[in-house]
């Protein structure tokens, strides 16, 4: 099976900012911008969520790294490609960048399969963040041959325990920000701090929280 999408554009930190070694994963519609049951379709049908661009530079003037972790099913549905989700990611790109020069992404996964195809990178399952992990700390050569990558999957996979308790993550300040159970079910498989946020508002609601180092996050079980 074909694995996600990938967009990787690892960025400079703000001037006379150091980079903390965290990565905050977040998801994209209901969080950064405003999510439609028929989908994000085409780069107009984006609509930035208020304060969201702010909220991402000032995780980035605190240090981190941002990736965002996004399952869209319409690709494998053949509502469209990966040519048009990259057109979309490009005009999210450019949006916020217009509304804070900071707010950049350095990277953007994408898992393009339906809930049916049973594969390891649709959340709640943790394979994006994992990818993203390995990619963004230098665990995993990655040289892309374009901005656009479709990656294999991890043939070491192994399904997540959801009884278990949860796992250390790779760097205390880890976060994942998301509007669904989904979203903190695949934060919670990699340890990171959890940050559920309403749909209609998005990031913003926890743009202070997010940037705490002593904010850990929401409550999260992920077999309630």
């Amino acid at each position: 099976m074909r694995g996600p999408v990938v967009e990787y554009s690892p960025g400079v930190f703000p001037e006379g900012i150091a980079g903390n070694g965290a990565i905050a994963f977040i998801d994209r519609d209901g969080v950064l911008n405003i999510g439609s049951s028929s989908y994000i379709n085409k780069p107009e049908d984006l609509i930035i969520l208020e304060g969201a661009p702010e909220a991402v530079g000032n995780l980035k003037r605190s240090g981190f790294q941002v990736c965002i972790v996004t399952n869209q099913s319409p690709i494998m549905r053949g509502l469209w490609d990966e040519n048009q989700l990259y057109l979309i990611h490009q005009r999210l790109r450019q949006m916020f960048l217009q509304m804070d020069s900071d707010a950049h992404f350095d990277m953007i996964v994408t898992c393009p399969h339906r809930h049916r195809d049973n594969c390891n990178c649709r959340k709640p399952n943790p394979g994006m963040l994992n990818l993203a992990d390995r990619i963004l700390r230098g665990r995993e050569e990655f040289i892309p041959n374009s901005k656009q990558e479709i990656m294999g999957l991890d043939s070491n996979y192994k399904p997540v325990n959801w009884w278990k308790d949860k796992v250390q993550p790779k760097h205390e300040l880890d976060l994942l920000v998301g509007d669904r159970n989904s979203d903190m079910g695949a934060g919670w498989a990699v340890g990171a701090r959890l940050f559920k946020v309403p749909e209609s508002i998005g990031i913003s609601s926890v743009s202070h929280r997010i940037i705490d180092e002593n904010d850990q996050g929401d409550d999260f079980n992920p077999i309630r």
